[in-house]
């Protein structure tokens, strides 16, 4: 039986056709996992892709995508907030960093600034202070940016700090960009004029430290003893293959007279001046200096201020004051100096003398005379007009009423429609509302002084530069007398307390610019 061949249906001997199917399920198995490896590892190179826009080729690949903006223009209310740093300050903050913080920090500060600081949630940190021009560089296509030039700078108190700041300008007025910027020149970084934010760190062989900055507001630049200026237009598009800094050590010899000893030269400024701002941003209103009403008690004796001395020229009006009772002083604005009381002129009343009895037959008695008190006549101060409940000196040329509305208590302003901050976007087309609107919502304050505040929808500082609210800027202007929130405070407001919209714009980047007024009293 062991002999005998076994045969198919077919009459050929061997197994069964068909096999184990063990090998094709370990086949597809393997399969699947690869593709699973494939898709994870697709996942995860995006997300280093658009997490590091910094690196070289990210950026082209981004750049070509469309999924990056050019380096844009900021105004002075919407910059980027920041802490603006003296030399000194420079040179005790980046001075002490090891080679390994430095790298980090100029990833961390080129990544903010491509992004033109939508996902930054530190402070940017701006250069301020005195700088002599040591000399100055064309940029090229070669170069981190293409059009304009970059000025070596050096701190006038504190020599070991330089700076590589960058001109970046339109073809049409390179050839001015020379002439201004000349060696032996200063130029003044002013706070909040000057935005030049630190993008890249870098340490020289004989430990100094060179900054290389970007103004962010790309204003206009001249000198004082000369005609020529030159504005600043922001890049179109960065060159990181060349990278940063864009001064080597051989332009720093060649720049400073073949020698870096040549840099600790002298302390003395010269003349390269800003001439005038071409960015569009709001004129500041001063604050008035209104005065306000005070409460004055009632004195024991009526005593007759003179509130200041233009009222001591004007001729006496008499105003009768009943006797024995004590005179109502008017309002005084504050800080007037209070003047020298006028005493109240009582004369004493003449004696009458007793009457003698004659011998009549009736005598008749005489009674006594009653002698009326007198008052002496009363200055009267013009008197103050009150505008929305605040006194405002009629006499004191130097007290101007600004512009004023009405205010009211919560709940109590007329009606109107209540919106969100991604409401307004709606109005940008208008300008200016035909109809009464408010704003409600919860805000940040980013910016505070002259009797305004710049707001920001909280949801647009969470560092998501999608969200609609993102491009949403409030301009809040309070009454006189009432000082703004402080920045960095946070502030809600519903529909008792909203604020009341006058106008909203839309800038040329799609800013949506909302001007309110405060028009609620707190409780």
């Amino acid at each position: 039986m062991s002999d005998k061949n076994l045969y198919g249906f077919h009459g050929h001997g061997g197994h069964r056709r068909g096999g184990d199917s063990s090998d094709g399920l370990f086949g597809w198995t393997i399969f699947i996992f690869l593709l699973i490896g494939l898709v994870f590892l697709c996942w995860m190179g995006s997300y280093y892709i658009f997490a590091r826009p910094e690196k070289a080729s990210n950026y082209r690949l981004l750049y070509r995508l469309h999924k990056l903006e050019p380096p844009q223009r900021f105004e002075i209310t919407a910059a980027p907030r920041g802490e603006f740093l003296k030399p000194s300050q420079l040179l005790e903050r980046f001075g002490e960093m090891t080679p390994g913080e430095i790298a980090r920090n100029n990833e961390s500060l080129l990544r903010a600034f491509i992004r033109n600081y939508h996902q930054n949630r530190d402070l940017v940190p701006y250069a301020v202070g005195t700088y002599r021009v040591i000399g100055t560089l064309p940029l090229s296509d070669q170069t981190f940016c293409s059009s304009g030039v970059v000025a070596l700078l050096q701190a006038v108190e504190q020599p070991e700090v330089l700076l590589e700041q960058l001109f970046t300008a339109n073809e049409k007025n390179i050839p001015a960009l020379p002439d201004v910027a000349v060696h032996s020149r200063g130029l003044e970084l002013e706070k909040p004029l000057d935005l030049s934010a630190i993008v890249h760190i870098d340490r020289l062989p004989d430990n100094r430290i060179k900054l290389s900055t970007m103004p962010l507001l790309y204003g206009t630049y001249g000198s004082a003893q000369g005609k020529a200026s030159f504005s600043l237009e922001p890049p179109d598009t960065l060159n990181l293959d060349a990278g940063l800094p864009v001064v080597k050590v051989s332009d720093i010899e060649q720049l400073s007279g073949g020698t870096l000893a040549l840099l600790k030269g002298s302390k003395k400024a010269g003349n390269l001046t800003r001439i005038t701002n071409e960015i569009p941003t709001p004129t500041p209103i001063p604050e008035p200096s209104v005065a306000k009403a005070i409460p004055v008690e009632t004195p024991d004796s009526p005593t007759i201020p003179n509130t200041n001395a233009a009222a001591v020229d004007q001729p006496p009006v008499a105003r009768a004051i009943p006797v024995q009772e004590p005179a109502v002083l008017p309002a005084i604005p504050i800080g007037t100096p209070l003047p020298t009381p006028v005493p109240v002129i009582t004369p004493t009343p003449t004696p009458v003398p007793t009457p003698v009895p004659t011998p009549v037959a009736t005598p008749v008695p005489v009674a006594p005379v009653a002698t009326p008190k007198l008052v002496a006549p009363v200055v009267v101060p013009p008197t103050p007009t009150m505008t929305n409940g605040i006194a405002l000196s009629a006499t004191n040329p130097a007290i101007t009423p600004a512009e004023t509305w009405p205010v009211y208590a919560p709940g109590k302003m007329p009606r109107g429609a209540l919106l969100d901050p991604t409401d307004t976007m709606e109005l940008a087309s208008e300008g200016t509302p035909r109809e009464r609107h408010y704003l409600r919502g919860h805000f940040s304050v980013t910016a505070s002084g002259n009797g305004k505040a710049v707001l920001r929808p909280e949801s647009a500082l969470a560092g998501l530069p999608l969200g609609p609210s993102s491009k949403i800027r409030v301009i809040v202007e309070f009454p006189a007398g009432e000082e703004p929130p402080p920045e960095g405070n946070s502030i809600s407001r519903d529909g008792l307390r909203p604020f009341q919209i006058t106008s909203v714009k839309r800038g040329d980047d799609g800013q949506i610019n909302v001007y309110a007024r405060e028009v609620t009293r707190g409780e």
